[in-house]
């Protein structure tokens, strides 16, 4: 088994955990496109996911821009960052919010990283530093800028019905 196997076994087990059951049907790659494309706004076809977890025959390795999305979905910034810091355990990745609101307070510690997104398509990396005090470590389609600070206590997810 070559080190990249060793990561993409762990990656795929880090997937299954996050959503909390195995990929064992065609319903569960659904589900999984589902969740990427909700949590996300990416998008990683059916028929790559079955690929990835063999449930499909895969005559080439996967493409780092699909392995790093699967990374996302499990708190990491990237494939590079997963493999840097996944076996190592100096960094966490993000908890999966089990409801639809975060109070910043009592949920998340310093230095813990938040994804904000929201529509149309604007996304914004930021890490917590306590007290309601947020920095910004990247943005896309937004007015915020990498180094902009800001103070929430609250993040509330609005349920959207499908």
């Amino acid at each position: 088994m070559t080190e990249t196997d060793k990561y993409l076994d762990l990656l795929l087990a880090d997937v299954e955990n996050r959503l909390g059951r195995g990929l064992l049907s065609p319903k569960d790659f659904e589900h999984l496109y589902g969740v990427i494309e909700n949590d996300l706004n990416e998008r990683v076809s059916v028929s790559t996911l079955k690929r990835l977890w063999g449930y499909s025959k895969y005559l080439s390795s996967p493409s780092v821009s699909i392995l790093s999305i699967l990374c996302r979905l499990v708190g990491y910034r990237d494939w590079e960052d997963y493999k840097v810091h996944r076996v190592s355990g100096d960094k966490k990745p993000s908890s999966e919010v089990l409801s639809d609101k975060i109070n910043v307070t009592i949920d998340l510690e310093p230095g813990d990283h938040v994804r904000l997104s929201w529509e149309p398509q604007r996304v914004c990396d930021v890490v917590y530093h306590g007290d309601g005090d947020f920095e910004v470590l990247s943005s896309v389609n937004t007015g915020i800028k990498a180094g902009d600070w800001f103070c929430c206590s609250l993040i509330h997810q609005p349920h959207v019905e499908s």
